[in-house]
């Protein structure tokens, strides 16, 4: 059997999300409390036409991978995740792409050392850093653009 070519083949989307909760949850156990929830809202047919899985986990972040045009339903079902693993926990969608790389560059680093600080851009022309010594910075674009 042949592989398809790109054009034949379905387009998908992914979407990140927060996973929070006071366990540590593998990857089949998010798929699984995904799924339940899918299931739920849309049913076993709707499910079977957006094609969700789970196909990346770290931390407490995680990726989710659906068909084109059911981004807006995953993200719903993800909001209604109550449980994983028996213990209480929510689905905070962050952000969707076609791309797993451009998602996985957007997770937020755990550690923070003295020399680098997260950045969270704000409305395109602000960038709010969090620092040590004074809580928050906030730097313009001509501030990190030198010319």
């Amino acid at each position: 059997m042949s592989v398809l070519p790109p054009t034949l083949r379905e387009n998908r989307r992914y979407v990140l999300f927060r996973i929070i909760t006071l366990v540590n949850p593998t990857q089949k156990e998010v798929y699984r409390s995904m799924a339940d929830s899918v299931s739920a809202l849309f049913g076993d047919a709707g499910a079977a036409k957006m094609h969700p899985a789970v196909v990346w986990s770290e931390g407490e972040y995680a990726i989710a991978r659906c068909t084109r045009g059911y981004e807006q339903s995953l993200i719903a079902a993800l909001a209604v995740v109550t449980k994983v693993c028996g213990e209480p926990a929510s689905f905070r969608s962050l952000a969707t792409s076609g791309t797993i790389l451009s998602l996985k560059k957007k997770v937020i680093p755990e550690s923070i050392d003295d020399t680098t600080y997260p950045g969270y851009l704000c409305a395109g022309k602000k960038v709010n850093n969090l620092s040590k010594e004074n809580g928050h910075r906030y730097l313009t674009r001509d501030d990190i653009i030198k010319e």
